[in-house]
């Protein structure tokens, strides 16, 4: 019975200094000239960025008054895991918790040059017959799309962008390092309750499987390999050996490791 109790508490110990791992803090600089979406490290000055050592990147956060800028690099490529099929997702909570409240989920996506008229129209109404026809002799074309989704991954876009004004971003690879640089518009014309001087807690979300890869998965009895095709396993940061598990609860050992981790993010105020 004695040691019963004791692994007892030594559990509630160890659970207990879990439970008690802070979130990082991290603030963004007033940007008093505006940045150019174009991946470009060289806009950002070094004292500004945070780490995640376990998992090799670096991020930091810059805004002015409509905009919030983010920079987020990779400076391991094995840590990328299958983020070129389930894109990344940043998470915004304004109630200061780390829970999937609403995201955006940034991909690059490859659309028939019709399906593209057809977004760009959406977005930013009829185009000319001329430029359609410049579009269409082109069969199909790789962008930059983004949608908004709240935690069940339901599609949130037209309910929280209500203006033409919508994020963006892109990346660049230089020196063994991939960049990802993304603009979010803050203020009433949108929904995601951002402004200057506010905390919000920020998560950063990749990898991991799609619905399309867990029924590569059902069908084949795994991932596939070769032919460029196959999706490289990422090291395990898993040391309790519990394993991740997508969003539909089936464990994915087997397949691209999903990483998530958060930060207190205070936006800067005009007069700092």
């Amino acid at each position: 019975m004695a040691r019963k109790k004791y692994v007892f508490w030594l559990l509630l110990g160890i659970f207990s200094v879990i439970g008690a791992a802070k979130t990082v803090t991290v603030e963004s600089r007033w940007q008093k000239t505006p940045i150019q979406v174009d991946g470009d490290i060289g806009d950002w000055m070094a004292p500004l960025f945070h780490s995640e050592k376990s998992l090799q990147v670096d991020y930091a956060f810059c805004n002015d008054a409509d905009n919030l800028h983010l920079i987020f690099i990779f400076k391991e490529q094995k840590y990328l895991s299958s983020l070129a099929q389930t894109g990344f997702t940043i998470w915004l909570n304004d109630q200061g918790k780390k829970k999937k409240k609403l995201g955006l989920r940034f991909e690059k996506k490859t659309l028939a040059a019709a399906e593209l008229i057809a977004v760009m129209e959406k977005k930013s109404g009829p185009l000319t017959e001329a430029k359609k026809k410049e579009m269409l002799a082109k069969p199909a074309y790789i962008i930059n799309q983004f949608d908004a989704v709240d935690g069940d991954n339901n599609d949130q876009t037209d309910l929280i962008f209500k203006q033409s004004i919508l994020p963006e971003f892109t990346s660049m690879s230089a020196s063994g390092r991939l960049a990802f640089e993304f603009r979010i518009p803050m203020g009433s014309g949108n929904g995601l309750n951002l402004a200057p001087g506010k905390t919000v807690t920020v998560g950063f979300d990749w990898g991991g499987s799609t619905k399309e890869m867990r029924r590569q998965l059902l069908q084949h009895g795994g991932y596939e390999d070769g032919g460029g095709r196959g999706l490289p396993e990422s090291p395990d940061l898993d040391p309790e050996g519990m394993g991740q598990r997508d969003s539909g609860g089936l464990p994915s050992q087997r397949g691209p490791k999903h990483y998530v981790f958060w930060c207190q993010l205070t936006l800067a105020a005009e007069n700092k």
